[in-house]
């Protein structure tokens, strides 16, 4: 059975996981899992939460 993963952020498509019977293969701690949806975080919207690239002015 296939997962879908979406960004909790922009809701875009990031791609899909496969399930067995013993749960989800290739775990990433980044999920939330909510019925047969993933939500994860996109790269785009990543980069956009990224604090460490800001500019600061005085």
């Amino acid at each position: 059975m296939y997962m879908l993963k979406v960004c909790r952020c922009c809701d875009a498509i990031v791609g899909e996981l496969e399930t067995d019977d013993s749960g989800i293969v290739g775990v990433d701690y980044a999920l939330e899992v909510t019925g047969n949806v993933a939500y994860t975080l996109c790269s785009q919207c990543m980069q956009e939460l990224d604090g460490s690239r800001l500019s600061y002015y005085q």
